[in-house]
């Protein structure tokens, strides 16, 4: 055992036998922590803003204040020699060392990457396929394809916000211009991160694969496609980030149960799997009511608005409020959804055939950061310009891109990757 640390003064002579150590400090974690919310306030409000530079006050004075003289350090003292941990000494014969070229060595993972010119390759093929969702929706939408590319150069272009819709379905080479930028910029970027993670993800198991796909896209379209019906004009309330967040969580959810119940009849399984993934799905919407501070109801009256039609007249404040029928009404849809794509759910599992990981994650993970992404930086320039995008249709096109990009990817070439130590010319076996 060591005795108690001593602080260091500045006119205290060193202890002998002892160690000057570091003095353990939370700082650099206050400090990082308040960094994290700042950066949040710029998105989510003046609160965090405010609370953020508190916190980052507080750990630079920490951080500060552990560097004054006889702050920062102390004298450790050393243990007796008897207490001290007694040399190892090797015995040679013992472990079989391996060497190169035989079976099993292997001191760098992945075995096999894809080259640079793959992922920006994939990042090409899905820059070009990704407009195609959305110059469908301007067409079916009637605002015409130049409305979703003028709505992308809005998440630079500060002053589009100020054009009105019928501006926006103009033509406009500055707006285009930006556009195809922004498009090709992020497009090769998220494609050359393809290229590197796609070797290194894990395989993810087929009930979670379709869980993660199937259960946003199928509840999602039905969702938005009810609520185009009855409500067209309460559809542009949706809170569409959140919704398909819940979306992933019943899948994700829906599938573990499912898959823990497989002893179960399909239809017993899938009963299951949609009540647990129906009562943690609201989460993710009842968290954005509280942090757009437009309350727990405000979802509840939206989701009741897939069926109920006075409530696309009503007014903000009115969605904010509880009423007890339009309660009844969002709750009898969710657990007729929830239930019913659980059963789903159950019955098909067992049909549906392997997704490859590189495809699961490319539908999964690129939609995710690139609509988090685009959604967060049009909400810093253009909150406004926010409000008028079709997040639906956005996120189709983000699947589009992850789909193709990592077809794009998985068909090119792979390199193999020697050995740590070894040359990338020696002709080494593989494992």
């Amino acid at each position: 055992m060591t005795s108690e640390p001593h602080p260091i003064s500045p006119n205290d002579p060193a202890p002998r036998n002892s160690v000057e150590m570091p003095k353990p400090t939370v700082a650099p974690m206050v400090l990082s922590l308040g960094l994290i919310l700042l950066a949040a306030g710029v998105v989510l409000g003046l609160e965090f803003l405010l609370v953020g530079a508190v916190v980052v006050l507080f750990g630079l004075g920490l951080w500060i204040a552990s560097l004054l003289p006889g702050r920062g350090h102390f004298h450790e003292l050393l243990l007796a020699p008897e207490q001290r941990a007694r040399p190892i000494v090797g015995v040679e014969g013992l472990v079989e060392q391996m060497q190169p070229g035989r079976a099993g060595y292997r001191m760098q993972l992945p075995v096999k990457v894809h080259p640079i010119s793959a992922g920006v390759r994939g990042g090409i093929f899905g820059g070009l396929a990704i407009p195609v969702p959305a110059l469908i929706y301007g067409l079916v939408s009637g605002h015409g394809i130049w409305y979703p590319v003028n709505l992308l150069a809005g998440m630079v272009v500060p002053s589009v916000d100020k054009l009105t819709v019928t501006e926006l379905e103009r033509f406009s080479p500055t707006l285009l211009i930006a556009g195809i930028f922004i498009h090709a910029a992020v497009s090769v970027s998220f494609g050359l991160m393809y290229g590197v993670l796609l070797p290194t993800l894990p395989e993810i198991p087929k009930p979670f694969a379709w869980g993660g796909l199937l259960m946003p896209l199928l509840w999602t379209a039905v969702s938005f496609s009810l609520m185009a019906v009855v409500n067209p004009a309460l559809q542009k309330g949706v809170e569409w980030p959140s919704f398909i967040a819940s979306q992933f969580v019943f899948g994700i959810v829906a599938a573990l149960v499912v898959v823990q119940a497989h002893r179960r009849p399909p239809v017993v399984a899938g009963i299951m799997g949609g009540i647990a993934g129906g009562l943690l799905m609201p989460i993710p919407a009842v968290l954005w009511g509280l942090v757009t501070r437009r309350g727990i109801w405000y979802p509840v009256n939206l989701l009741a608005g897939m069926v109920e039609r006075g409530i696309g007249q009503e007014s903000l404040d009115q969605l904010k409020l509880f009423h007890s029928d339009w309660f009844v009404v969002a709750l009898v849809v969710h657990a007729a959804l929830s239930l019913g794509f659980g059963v789903m759910y159950g019955l098909a599992l067992p049909r549906l055939p392997v997704i490859p990981g590189p495809m699961c994650w490319g539908g999964m993970l690129m939609p995710m950061l690139w609509t988090g992404v685009s959604f967060g930086l049009m909400g810093v320039v253009n909150p406004v310009l926010q409000q008028r995008v079709d997040w639906p249709w956005f996120v189709v096109s983000q699947f589009v891109f992850g789909l193709v990009a990592s077809i794009a990817v998985i068909r090119s070439e792979t390199i193999r990757v020697p050995p740590a130590g070894a040359s990338p010319y020696a002709n080494v076996g593989e494992p």
